[in-house]
């Protein structure tokens, strides 16, 4: 489907405009039976299938290290659109390797890209603490975490989980309203860092907004019912 049009010589071929639709004395309404197949409601416009046709083969760049997956993964059996896979070292490019395929999410795989991060960069997730007398600090230093949800709030001393995990590191930024976690794979570091969020999201935080939530994800807010 293209973009709605409304004119009248359009509306005559819809479905619903041909069979007539009459008011009194058989006399039909005006400019006829307004049309019902329309687009104008969807948030986005129907799209086509995806084809890879014409079939062409392209490739992708990536890290050295993404060469760690092996033959296992690059050649492995069950493929729609066969990987081609070349690692290669030499003073101009350097350490590369390229994975090559006809279709374009094939050769930019997920699995590929987070194995490049896991072994380069690492994960990271953002804890965002919100409301008035919230805050992280380490008291006196890492690792003793503290975590105040609000003032006069009796403080919580998180030590035990940001020990827990000795690959995954905890950070406060100065102002003590953004609790990072960084570690070596998705896995590790979403299971310390769910379990931190927990403990600093208190019960009533829907309705006060006080607490700690992901970032890029708050929390839905409900209004306070008044008696």
């Amino acid at each position: 489907r293209g973009f709605s049009d409304f004119s009248n010589k359009n509306q005559r071929n819809v479905p619903a405009h041909k069979s007539k639709a009459l008011q009194y004395f058989g006399v039909e309404w005006f400019m006829g039976r307004p049309s019902t197949e329309t687009n104008t409601g969807m948030i986005e416009l129907p799209k086509d299938p995806f084809d890879p046709k014409p079939y062409k083969l392209d490739f992708r760049k990536y890290p050295g290290v993404a060469s760690g997956l092996g033959a296992e993964f690059y050649y492995r059996d069950g493929q729609k659109s066969p990987l081609s896979y070349y690692h290669m070292k030499s003073p101009a490019t350097g350490d590369m390797v390229a994975v090559g395929a006809t279709d374009p999410r094939a050769r930019e795989a997920r699995m590929i890209d987070n194995y490049v991060k896991e072994k380069t960069r690492g994960f990271a997730v953002q804890i965002v603490l919100e409301g008035r007398g919230v805050k992280a600090y380490f008291e006196p230093k890492y690792p003793k975490l503290m975590v105040r949800l609000g003032v006069g709030a009796k403080v919580k001393d998180l030590t035990e989980y940001v020990v827990r995990d000795p690959d995954c590191e905890v950070s406060v930024n100065k102002k003590g309203d953004v609790v990072v976690v960084h570690g070596p794979n998705k896995p590790r570091v979403g299971t310390l860092a769910y379990r931190l969020l927990k403990v600093m999201q208190p019960k009533l935080q829907t309705y006060t907004g006080k607490g700690a939530h992901f970032a890029f994800h708050p929390v839905r807010r409900l209004a306070v019912r008044k008696k």
